[in-house]
This record gives structure tokens, sequence and C-alpha cells, in this order.
């Protein structure tokens, strides 16, 4: 939508954005300097919170300067644009420095783009808060169609519909799958497995899990995970592709075991991830905004369950595969040649430890 304004008002040449790699002077910093990727055209820059690596608040407030700067020597209708991608991973103390600059540079335009307004709080009463809704179900396959018709690719009526209940109305996420899956097969059919582009890392992830199990690498994958969530993949997808992948691992006996751990945390009626099931109301609008919040909040809890399975899987497995090695030892100092596997316990008394 900041796109579509921008464009309004400049008209498309002026704002064809270009990759730059900016180098900030960090003053006393040990560091020194640092170097940021953005994207920049003669009318405004953009920039995402998760590339400036802690460096925040100089970084942004280097950028407003310079926005305010170029602005300067422009009539007020010809003023230069800054987008802020990610915003609500700001500090407190950021937020409050950047208030301070917005009151003394009125006329700079910023765009703070974010997913969870509240967190904005120090410049909320400085801006004008504009809630864009999730597109529809019907607003997505729109654009899968449009798409295939670009590409002159066909794609199945029946199988758009499944790729865009199977994104949760998010249209990103949409494309992403309907890529995925033309990747792989090259041909689509009504009936197809929808890939979400995003398998090849849940099944490094579960890789990772059972090459090592420590608090650094579960440190490690709760990144991944962040990462993942940030990108709204579904909780429920990435726990199911999760263990499938985990299994490839196992030997049937801790496959079995990790069956039921994954049952125990979806539960016997699936309520689990109850929320992330398709429910296409009349007005799909109005209740995707009473729902946003609560939806925001299922997703975080989902993806800490998410979280204290693989804390448990991975405590588990190390107590498995230590058992097993100290009764291999033990049995290649009696003389025999055979091993005893013995798991642990994955269920209450483990939970206890």
């Amino acid at each position: 939508m900041i796109w579509a304004m921008l464009r309004e008002v400049f008209g498309p040449d002026k704002i064809q954005a270009r990759e730059e790699r900016k180098v900030f002077d960090l003053g006393g910093d040990s560091r020194g300097s640092i170097e940021v990727s953005v994207r920049e055209s003669t009318q405004h820059v953009e920039v995402s919170v998760s590339k400036l690596k802690g460096y925040e608040k100089h970084i942004i407030v280097e950028l407003i300067k310079e926005t305010q700067s170029k602005s300067s020597n422009k009539a007020p209708d010809d003023c230069r644009a800054m987008i802020l991608y990610e915003a609500d991973r700001l500090s407190t103390d950021a937020l409050l420095y950047i208030r301070w600059l917005l009151e003394k540079h009125k006329n700079t335009k910023v765009f703070f783009c974010c997913s969870d307004v509240s967190k904005l709080q120090p410049i909320k009463p400085l801006c004008s808060v504009l809630k864009l809704l999730p597109p529809s179900r019907d607003e997505i396959i729109q654009v899968l169609e449009f798409i295939a018709k670009q590409e002159g690719i066909h794609l199945p009526y029946r199988l758009a519909e499944k790729i865009a209940d199977s994104s949760k109305n998010n249209l990103r996420q949409a494309i992403r799958s309907f890529e995925a899956t033309w990747q792989k097969t090259n041909r689509l059919m009504e009936d197809q497995v929808i890939l979400t582009g995003w398998e090849d890392d849940i099944a490094m992830i579960a890789k990772k899990i059972t090459q090592e199990q420590s608090s650094k690498q579960l440190y490690k994958i709760r990144g991944k995970l962040q990462l993942l969530s940030e990108h709204n993949v579904s909780p429920e997808f990435i726990f199911e592709f999760l263990v499938q992948e985990l299994k490839k691992h196992l030997d049937e006996q801790l496959q079995d075991r990790v069956d039921c751990l994954f049952k125990e945390y979806k539960g016997d009626d699936g309520r689990q991830f109850e929320s992330n099931k398709p429910n296409w109301p009349r007005n799909p609008k109005e209740e995707a905004s009473k729902r946003c919040n609560s939806s925001m909040k299922r997703n975080f809890q989902d993806f800490m369950g998410v979280e204290e399975f693989i804390a448990r899987f991975m405590s588990c497995y190390k107590h498995s595969v230590s058992n097993k090695n100290e009764n291999s030892t033990t049995l290649q100092s009696m003389g025999y040649s055979q091993t005893l596997d013995q798991s642990c316990c994955w269920g209450e008394d483990q939970k206890k430890s």
C-alpha cells in the first residue's frame, strides 16, 4: 500500500529502488562502522530493522537526518520518505529518540511497518495508524491465477483454493507455496501435495537436533523458529513436518516414542492447533479484524509448545544415546558383541526430571 501511495504521489519512475550498501560510522563504538543493505530511490529509502544488527538507534537516526537533509531543498509536496520495516522490533530507547527527532523535524515522512502496533506506543501520538487487514481467500486465489497466467502455468482452480486455505490468509506464503509446489513437479494437479517452501529449513532443524543436544543448540534452533514465526509459517505445519523429519534419523523404537510425545502435545482431538484450521466466515475481513490479536497470542503459545517439545526430545534423545553407549561398553567388556537399546522414558517420569 505504501508503494502504491508513493507511485501515486511521485510517479513510478521516481520510486524505482535499487539495492545499495551504506556504511555508517558508529562513533566511539569498538566496531568502528557497520555496512547495511538498504533500498533507495530519489524519493525514498527503505530498510529492515532485522538487518541493523543491534545498532538500530544509531542507523535509523542517521537515515532520518539524511532524509531530512535531502528533503530540505525541495518543495513541501516533493519530500523524501523513509520506509522502516519490522518497526515493532525497535527498543523503547530507540523509539523515544526517534520521537524526539520527528518532533524536531516535523516535515520528515517515515512509514513504520509492523505486525504489533502496541509496541510503538512512544511514537504513536505522532503517527496516523492505518491497519491493513489480511487478504480474503478469493483475493489470494485471484493473485495466484494472475501469476500463473503471467508465467504460462496451468493452475487448477481447486489447487488454487487449497493453496489459499493452507496460507491462512497470508498472501506471501500462498505465493511461496505456489512457487515451491511448481518447482517440485513442474506439473500441477488438483490433488497435488502442497509445499510451503520451508521444508528444507525444517529438515535442517531436525538434523541439527539429532547431531547435538545442548542449550547452545536449542538457542540456535529458537532463532530459526522465530524466523519461521516472522514469516507466518503455520506452527501446526512446522510441528508435523519436524516430527516427520526427526523420525528419518531414528530407529523404529525411538520413532514410536516420538509419535507418543507428539500426540501428548497435539492432543488426541487436535485442539493444540485448533485455531489454525481454516474457517471462512461470511465476512472474512470483519472476522479477521476481530481475531487478529487472539490469533497472534495463540500462535505465540503454539510456537512455545514446539520449542518445549524440541527441548524434551533433545533431553530424552541424549539420555537414550548415552545409555546405549554405556550398555555397549559394558557388554563389550564382558565379551559380548551385541548391544542393548534402553531408551529413556518419554512420559511423565521424564517431565518430572
